[in-house]
């Protein structure tokens, strides 16, 4: 499987790709003007990919202003966990106060759950539950890749924030110690923003959540 990353809107969100051989499902479709729906779908059509599905980790509007777009021109419905819902239903207040435009995302089917293990793309991939930064977010995981799709849970160095509506710091550490470290090392994170980094890298050095028990955030 092949990850491509593009790097979206005003807030600087990382949409992904998941590709293999002419099939592509996008992770996340951040784009949000004419510029960026030409760059994704040019990247499409350039590299003979059909795009087959639509995932969102969770429903900020940084990470879902181009979901009407992927609905429009690819007839596709984002996936989401169902206590997302009402982050979504924030969209359009937290478009006027950021300033970006936006138009609303298809009513997503909410079938994300817990534990759910799926075969796409000729592999496995598991979803977990991981709220905290809000609250039906998700993360996917896929084990024959070392890879962890995970939205804005943990970044390189850093975590997702908790003063948005439905975040929750205890809940967003106990998700990282859960749900994200106790995947093996070598796992490497694709993040919602910024570099990928390693559960291993993080575990040993994230200033706010790490294995030894010592981040800010977490209490002994």
């Amino acid at each position: 499987m092949k990850i491509h990353t593009f790097t979206f809107n005003p807030f600087s969100e990382n949409t992904y790709l998941l590709i293999e051989g002419a099939e592509a499902i996008v992770v996340d479709p951040g784009m949000s003007d004419a510029s960026e729906y030409k760059t994704f779908d040019s990247y499409l059509t350039e590299n003979g990919l059909e795009l087959t599905d639509c995932w969102l980790t969770h429903a900020h509007i940084d990470h879902v202003l181009g979901c009407h777009h992927v609905y429009e021109k690819y007839d596709l419905t984002p996936h989401l966990h169902p206590d997302d819902l009402i982050t979504l239903s924030y969209s359009k207040r937290a478009s006027d106060m950021y300033g970006v435009p936006y138009t609303e995302s298809p009513t997503p089917i909410l079938d994300w759950t817990h534990g759910k293990k799926m075969k796409v793309l000729n592999t496995e991939v598991e979803i977990r539950f991981a709220p905290g930064h809000a609250p039906g977010h998700v993360v996917f995981i896929f084990p024959e890749h070392r890879v962890l799709i995970g939205g804005d849970v943990l970044f390189q160095g850093s975590i997702g924030r908790t003063d948005l509506p439905g975040g929750d710091a205890d809940e967003l550490c106990k998700s990282i110690m859960n749900q994200c470290y106790s995947l093996p090392d070598d796992m490497i994170v694709y993040s919602g923003h910024g570099p990928k980094t390693t559960i291993g890298q993080e575990k040993k050095s994230n200033p706010f959540v790490n294995s030894a028990g010592s981040g800010f955030l977490q209490r002994k």
